[in-house]
């Protein structure tokens, strides 16, 4: 690796954003060789394939029965899989990501150089983020073929949707890399992550939306407007859904508030995650 150096102390700032990029450098050129981003590829590529190959092989008259335009049609065809690929996603690149240095011997070397912990925090994430980011372009990349091929155009409302993609994939991994400063244990700060995101919220959100309370503090829930964004004047905030026994009130985030509730996740995530990874002793196992 790269030598960083603090011996120039009237450049601190400087060398905080170099030791930054060269472990966001050489974070990129790790997760690129391990397994866990070849199994991300394959899973991101699988629950492509699936929703391309299902339209496909459905037709046109039925892919896009109850979607109006592109727009429509890219967002009901991402509300499914799509936070469900990016809770994935962020749980296996982030929930160990931390956890790594203070709770293994391969982060021993690293700690023990003279590099600030924020340094490393950042660098880890930004490299997180945006291989995550890079994987959930696919799912992208699949949608936009089959709306080009369908409707003859793309919704230009896709590249809204494409930010805040990027945002709630922030948020995600700022969670992940929570649970990863909390818990010595690698394997169970990704696991915890997987279950957090993937199981927890999913049936918090339910649970809540039977007993007709916004579920306004679940990360899940305020990520819905990665699909929103497409077409916002034709979302209803609360749609009444009536059974015979009893009424059900089905929540969606207005695009601000959903970017309130990632925003939250974020700041408050990637604040605790160092307030904890500062705090812990690093010794050789």
């Amino acid at each position: 690796m790269e030598s960083i150096s603090y011996r120039d102390t009237d450049y601190g700032y400087m060398n905080d954003l170099r030791s930054m990029y060269i472990l966001f450098k050489y974070q990129i050129k790790f997760y690129l060789k391990t397994r866990r981003f070849v199994a991300m590829l394959i899973i991101v590529a699988l629950i492509t394939a699936l929703t391309v190959g299902i339209d496909l092989y459905e037709g046109v008259t039925k892919s896009t029965a109850g979607f109006a335009n592109s727009a429509d049609f890219i967002a009901g065809s991402l509300s499914g899989p799509l936070i469900t690929s990016i809770g994935i996603v962020a749980a296996f690149f982030g929930g160990d990501a931390t956890s790594i240095e203070t709770g293994t011997n391969s982060g021993y070397f690293i700690m023990t150089q003279p590099v600030r912990k924020i340094s490393i925090l950042m660098g880890r994430f930004f490299a997180a983020v945006l291989l995550g980011f890079l994987l959930i372009m696919i799912e992208y990349a699949g949608v936009a073929g089959l709306s080009q091929d369908f409707y003859g155009t793309i919704s230009a409302g896709i590249f809204l949707s494409i930010i805040e993609t990027l945002f709630l994939i922030a948020s995600f991994t700022a969670v992940a890399f929570l649970f990863s400063s909390i818990f010595k244990n690698p394997l169970i700060g990704i696991l915890f992550s997987v279950i957090v995101f993937i199981l927890v919220f999913a049936i918090v959100q339910g649970i809540l939306e039977i007993t007709n309370i916004e579920p306004w503090f679940i990360l899940n829930y305020g990520g819905e407007v990665v699909t929103e964004i497409l077409s916002p004047s034709s979302i209803a905030h609360v749609t009444s859904i009536k059974t015979p026994a009893f009424t059900i009130k089905k929540y969606e985030p207005y695009i601000w508030e959903g970017n309130a509730i990632m925003g939250g996740y974020l700041v408050i995530s990637l604040i605790l995650s160092y307030i904890i990874f500062r705090s812990k002793e690093v010794r050789p196992q």
